[in-house]
């Protein structure tokens, strides 16, 4: 049977877990260590934990502004090593737009046009299709 909603009892992260572990990521930070997944992978966790304790530890200033800054330091590397010819520039824009969640224009509009067809009605579907001829 499944616990009940907000059963915090299995709960291990602690403020100060999180701020040990936000703090052992910004350290991890690096020339040669700069993708939130090599970061994770050296902290031996998991990526999406480091919104998860932002989330769960908002109203703790350490534990949210230390993952900022590593997030921060990430994306400052990133521009540099972009901007220098370090890294290929494909590689540096898609690890931005990786960090600040964007996507090309051109999949918003197909996403946005999957939708509406979803929703569409027959005749529209139908009218659409003639268009398209």
């Amino acid at each position: 049977m499944a616990a009940a909603k907000g059963n915090k009892y299995a709960e291990k992260w602690t403020v100060e877990k999180a701020r040990e572990l936000s703090q052992k990521a910004l350290e991890a930070v690096s020339e040669d260590c700069y993708f939130i997944a090599s970061i994770a992978e050296k902290c031996e966790i998991y990526r999406e934990l480091f919104f998860y304790l932002m989330d769960k530890f908002n109203d703790d200033e350490e534990v949210f502004n230390t993952i900022k800054r590593m997030y921060n330091k990430c994306e400052s590397i990133i521009w540099d090593k972009s901007a220098n010819g370090e890294m290929d520039k494909t590689i540096g824009i898609f690890a931005l737009k990786s960090l600040h969640g964007l996507m090309e224009t051109s999949k918003l509009i197909t996403d946005q046009k999957i939708n509406n067809i979803e929703q569409a009605t027959d005749e529209e579907l139908d009218q659409e299709i003639e268009n398209l001829k």
